[in-house]
């Protein structure tokens, strides 16, 4: 079982043709899955992608669990969105940009 840590970090969950986003806080991460909280309703699917907006990474997931407003992912590959040729995951990288200018500090 893998070493999860308690953490607090902003999140944005993908779903349905990547067109619907819905922002979530980051409870819990682990190599293998993550606890994450919502709010508000949202309709997942059995498949989402979140992505860790303070690091880049984006994780394709399955709901392992649902105890509203928290829901519980197992990772099943991951993506680093701020290296590399990101032309199959151009959506999520996207989606990843706008919410780092949308979370930026002022300076």
């Amino acid at each position: 079982m893998a070493s999860r840590r308690r953490v607090l970090l902003s999140g944005k969950l993908i779903y349905g043709d990547a067109d619907l986003t819905a922002d979530c806080a980051i409870r819990d991460l682990s190599a293998t899955g993550a606890r994450v909280r919502i709010s508000g309703p949202v309709a997942l699917p059995a498949r989402v992608f979140l992505i860790e907006v303070r690091t880049g990474q984006a994780f394709e997931c399955e709901v392992a669990w649902r105890r509203l407003p928290e829901i519980g992912l197992k990772f099943l590959s991951t993506h680093d969105l701020t290296t590399g040729d990101q032309s199959q995951h151009w959506m999520l990288k996207r989606i990843w940009v706008e919410a780092t200018h949308r979370y930026a500090l002022p300076q």
